[in-house]
């Protein structure tokens, strides 16, 4: 059914606006100014501010085997407004990475949220043929666990440089090291200076589980602006917050959860009521990561794009 969000208060990436989207169940099929001419039904959001829906990381998700267990996750996730989720394989030995990946994938068989399946591997076994794999399997992020100081050299950056091309999977440390805040920094610069010396595209540390993750971050893995807008032709996965617990263009995320949560063309959450849909989730397949990103950027081998944490 098409109906209209009109005249919207709209808080994108610390932006506040006044816009209006046309929508068709769970797509967003034009975004406008106003939609005077059209007679479809129209939402009226004068209490809220409306955002995209939050995309965000659970690492932990993939352990558990519990159904209901599982749908207690799912439930937690809606409250916070996550709808989109990405998690991650975990892989020791590269022979294991396919059937890893496909039991991963099953793992999430009864996700009612959207779901990306990155690779998350030991630093010393990113190998040239794992990078292969991942780029030939469309596996849009690579997770690399650090557990000591000096594991970021034991990589041959300029071969892996060579293999990213030109699908560019997004790498991320993850600092398994139990160094003091202001040592974690500098190894931060090292590993910086060392992967854009050797031009591989990275972060300084992966985000933190449970929060929105942010644009730059969603453009160079690929899920924007499929996920993390509400562009036309794009996925209508939208949150409303009420005005009155805002603080100017700032969401304290942490403190702050949506109204309503609205995605897969589903109300997820209206007030305190939460609905679970199991299933009705599906993986996003990543065709080109970095597709949005300036062009000078995306299709070069010797881009880099650092971000702070």
């Amino acid at each position: 059914m098409k109906y209209i969000i009109e005249n919207a208060t709209t808080l994108f990436y610390g932006e506040k606006q006044k816009q209006s989207f046309l929508l068709d169940g769970a797509k967003v099929v034009y975004k406008s100014s106003h939609f005077s001419h059209f007679s479809h039904k129209r939402l009226n959001t004068d209490q809220f501010v409306i955002t995209p829906g939050h995309v965000m990381i659970d690492f932990d998700i993939m352990h558990i085997t519990d159904f209901h267990v599982f749908k207690e996750r799912m439930r937690h996730l809606h409250d916070l407004g996550c709808t989109t989720l990405i998690t991650a394989c975990e892989i020791e030995y590269e022979k294991q990475f396919q059937t890893k990946l496909k039991k991963a994938k099953h793992n999430l068989i009864n996700s009612s949220i959207d779901f990306v399946v990155g690779a998350r591997v030991p630093i010393k076994k990113l190998s040239t043929s794992l990078v292969r794999k991942c780029c030939r399997l469309r596996v849009p992020i690579i997770f690399v666990e650090l557990n000591e100081v000096y594991d970021m050299y034991s990589v041959d950056w300029q071969w892996i440089r060579q293999e990213l091309f030109p699908y560019h999977p997004l790498i991320v440390p993850i600092w398994n090291l139990n160094v003091s805040r202001r040592k974690l920094e500098g190894i931060k610069s090292e590993w910086s200076y060392l992967l854009n010396t050797n031009k591989v595209t990275t972060l300084t540390s992966v985000p933190n589980e449970h929060t929105p993750v942010s644009k730059q971050f969603l453009l160079n893995i690929g899920l924007y602006p499929k996920k993390g807008s509400l562009q036309g032709n794009c996925d209508a996965d939208y949150l409303l917050f009420s005005k009155e617990n805002l603080n100017h263009s700032v969401i304290d995320f942490e403190s702050v959860r949506p109204e309503v949560v609205f995605a897969n063309g589903k109300v997820k959450k209206a007030g305190s009521s939460i609905f679970i849909q199991p299933g009705i989730g599906k993986e996003l397949e990543v065709i080109v990561p970095k597709q949005f990103v300036p062009i000078n950027e995306a299709y070069e081998p010797s881009t880099v794009l650092l971000l702070d944490d």
